[in-house]
């Protein structure tokens, strides 16, 4: 029973901060926690080394979007080319109608 306790508790000290330093690096929290739960002095070392994740504004954030690869493209580029197709299809419809 107590070597029980013992693991449990070593286990909410090592989560617990693991998830502190996962919130100041931008990380997920309670995937850490858990991480740090199991592994403990692993996790501990393996999230202390990782650099902190980089901060998107929201703004940006909103113009970005992931395709179904998990490539990253700029909303506002995507608008621009769609209106230039749409121009480009307008032009010919003239063409073919004269």
């Amino acid at each position: 029973m107590d070597l029980l306790l013992i693991v449990v508790l070593q286990g909410v000290v090592f989560g617990g901060g693991c998830a502190i330093l996962a919130s100041n690096k931008k990380r997920d929290v309670r995937g850490w926690f858990v991480l740090g739960f199991l592994f403990s002095l692993i996790a501990l070392i393996v999230i202390a080394a990782l650099t902190p994740l980089k901060n998107i504004e929201p703004l940006e954030e909103a113009k970005l979007k992931r395709d179904q690869a998990g490539r990253v493209h700029d909303v506002s580029d995507r608008r621009q080319k769609a209106a230039d197709l749409a121009a480009s299809l307008r032009q010919s419809k003239a063409r073919l109608n004269s």
